[in-house]
């Protein structure tokens, strides 16, 4: 009888082939952050942890400087970071506020737009405007570690939104530190003994900063909401990927 698989005949490794399931698909979204960044992945994922999602992230390289310039220069940077998002990426959320600015956040949807066509795409400075509309805000007082001509240009865009930037504060680092390793007890000094007059709200801006676990006690000590960016990045998330229940803000705090 003549041998159904001679020598060099490897049919029967493969054959036969059996069928197998494939889990329903869950909701992905994808964050571009910088590569100094190591706080934006893990408070955007855990703002997000009600809402049934993966959450992946890719990194960027840092600009060349930390000013409007420097930022402004890396927009192909975005692009290739978003390229490496998987094909179907439901949400792509920029994380750096300085990009955005520099950018500007129709262009830096753009270039993310190209790169993942099908995904919805949030950026930091749309984000602001929803949850501070969210909230009813119109006066608020800023926080920045920026540059002044970051701090500055920020507050005028959100002047342009409608907002009044009543007061501000600029936070200084340690020469040569990274933004992510501020001292979440330093920064929650240095916001109780502000004094940020009568605002409505007070916005954190940089998602470098580790803020999540301080916002509920900055609030009762200040007596006004207080948004950091990683929450408002992801309450624009939360709403896309649930738009009958988009105005259900705020989302999930991180407390431990």
């Amino acid at each position: 009888m003549k041998d159904p698989n001679p020598p060099g005949n490897h049919s029967a490794v493969y054959d036969p082939v059996v069928s197998v399931a494939a889990e329903s698909t869950t909701p992905l979204v994808g964050i571009v952050e910088l590569a100094e960044d190591r706080v934006a992945f893990e408070e955007i994922r855990g703002f997000l942890t009600d809402e049934n999602v993966e959450v992946l992230s890719t990194r960027v390289p840092m600009p060349a400087s930390l000013t409007l310039a420097g930022f402004a220069a890396i927009g192909q940077s975005f692009h290739q970071g978003a390229k490496s998002l998987p094909v179907r990426c439901d949400v792509a959320v920029v994380a750096c506020a300085s990009a955005s600015l520099a950018i500007g956040p129709a262009r830096l949807k753009e270039i993310i737009a190209e790169a993942r066509p099908a995904a919805h795409i949030v950026e930091p400075i749309g984000a602001y405007e929803r949850s501070l509309a969210a909230r009813s805000v119109r006066r608020i007082a800023l926080v920045t570690p920026y540059a002044a001509e970051t701090h500055v240009a920020l507050a005028g865009m959100l002047e342009e939104q409608g907002l009044n930037v009543a007061s501000g504060l600029r936070l200084r680092l340690p020469e040569g530190r990274a933004l992510s390793d501020v001292a979440a007890v330093s920064l929650l000094e240095a916001l109780r003994e502000a004094s940020f007059g009568d605002v409505d709200a007070v916005l954190i801006s940089c998602t470098a900063l580790g803020t999540a676990r301080l916002l509920t006690t900055l609030e009762t000590h200040l007596g006004v909401p207080v948004l950091s960016t990683n929450l408002a990045l992801s309450e624009s998330t939360a709403g896309l990927l649930r738009p009958a229940n988009a105005s259900r803000l705020p989302i999930t705090r991180l407390e431990r």
